[in-house]
């Protein structure tokens, strides 16, 4: 293999790494977005809310899908008769509950007319360090694709001739051949 086979190698499979690299950071900034100090959410769940709740309705004003940074923390201040959860979080009468969250769940809640609340939780800062894993594993591999790719289309212009699909001109080859496409007139004149 020639030096500019291995450099055209390493350019290509490199660049197609770092392309990689640069899709997935804008992708994790995407998701994470700008980085915040974690927040403080209060629940207030007020005298009558299991009684309005077991008559279908949702007093709490509360998503099927609750949205949450990691680190912030859900303040359940149960002023109800009743005795409620999320999931394993217990809030009892007459009680502050807090609760940091960490992780997206799906879990049972007392507190919504459907017995059910997804909990999405998606990291406070965006954490440069996950886009390294897919760009080592998608990176090389679209490189070499690539890579392979250009040597299939190299070699069908060489048996093509210089007419293939890589062909720098329409000049047969020979002396005059010099890449550059010449009207006959001006090939006579060589």
């Amino acid at each position: 293999m020639s030096r500019s086979t291995i450099r055209d190698a390493l350019l290509t499979v490199g660049g197609a790494t770092a392309a990689t690299l640069l899709v997935c950071m804008v992708a994790l900034w995407i998701f994470a977005g700008p980085d915040r100090a974690p927040s403080r959410r209060e629940l207030v769940i007020p005298a009558g809310t299991a009684e309005l709740i077991a008559n279908g309705g949702n007093p709490l004003d509360l998503p099927a899908n609750w949205s949450f940074r990691s680190g912030d923390v859900l303040v359940l201040d149960n002023r109800d008769r009743a005795d409620h959860f999320i999931g394993a979080w217990f809030a009892p009468y007459d009680r502050v509950t807090e609760v940091t969250l960490e992780a997206s769940v799906t879990v049972l809640c007392s507190l919504h007319p459907d017995g059910v609340i997804s909990i999405d939780v998606t990291p406070r800062r965006t954490d440069w360090a996950l886009a390294v894993p897919p760009t080592l594993m998608i990176g090389p591999a679209f490189g070499l694709t690539l890579l392979m790719a250009r040597w299939v289309l190299r070699s069908l212009g060489d048996i093509e001739g210089t007419s293939g699909p890589l062909a720098l001109s329409d000049a047969g080859p020979g002396p005059q051949s010099d890449g550059i496409a010449r009207s006959e007139d001006e090939t006579s004149a060589f």
